[in-house]
């Protein structure tokens, strides 16, 4: 029989290995911040990733959809984009002025024409607008600055990447302030609005918490196309 001793100290390594794989949640007074622990990311493409696949952490909307098409096309996805080490064609889209890269050990923020245009060994990468590279916020169009929504982005700080996300509707000019103040290193546009903003993550017992789920009964909802997932 297993001494009582040793059954408690497994108990608990067993703890500590599913809190480490959980999500951990920072707020300040204007955002929500998504730390995963996780072993790789990918761009999912076609179908959003389902809570029965428990090696997801987190997934949400990451580069722009073109047109609302009933069947799912690569080209419909703003520019090219990398989903399991494969390169796929988009659109040619003016409003993305950064991208990031992904394969394990490894991530690069950039601005959009230093993207790759071959895989190269990386697993995944998506094209959107560049909000902060190296501590820098970067330019604000006024048309884009005044808009008022519920705004996400890709960040990393202080060398850990994470999904920052608005608490309530601001102005994007205000968003990007709050990213600046919160001391991100980099940070990119993460696809959002009606429909978009639906994404879901693992709390530390492994359940499912949504985010925005009323977006879920938009009638956007089912022309979205592609996902950043992070996986354990």
């Amino acid at each position: 029989m297993m001494n009582r001793n040793i059954i408690t100290l497994i108990a608990a390594l067993l703890a500590f290995t599913l809190k480490g794989q959980a999500v951990t949640i920072e707020a300040t007074a204007n955002l929500n911040v998504y730390y995963p622990e996780f072993t790789r990311i990918d761009l999912v493409c076609g179908q959003m990733p389902k809570a029965a696949q428990k090696d997801v952490e987190f997934c949400c909307e990451a580069a722009f959809t073109g047109e609302l098409l009933d069947e799912f096309r690569h080209s419909n996805i703003a520019d090219n984009h990398i989903c399991s080490g494969v390169m796929n064609k988009g659109y040619r889209c003016k409003a993305n002025t950064g991208g990031f890269v992904w394969r394990k050990g490894k991530w690069k923020f950039m601005r959009k024409a230093d993207f790759p245009s071959a895989a190269n060994g990386w697993n995944m990468g998506l094209c959107q607008l560049l909000i902060i590279k190296d501590g820098r916020v970067r330019p604000i169009g006024t048309y884009m600055g005044a808009r008022r929504n519920i705004y996400r982005a890709l960040c990393e700080k202080n060398g850990k990447l994470c999904i920052v996300e608005s608490r309530k509707n601001m102005t994007y000019e205000f968003f990007v302030k709050c990213l600046s103040s919160y001391k991100v290193t980099h940070a990119l546009y993460l696809d959002m609005g009606r429909g978009w903003n639906y994404a879901w993550y693992r709390d530390a017992k492994g359940e499912v918490r949504e985010c925005f789920p009323e977006s879920k009964y938009a009638a956007s909802y089912k022309y979205r196309t592609n996902w950043i997932t992070f996986y354990r």
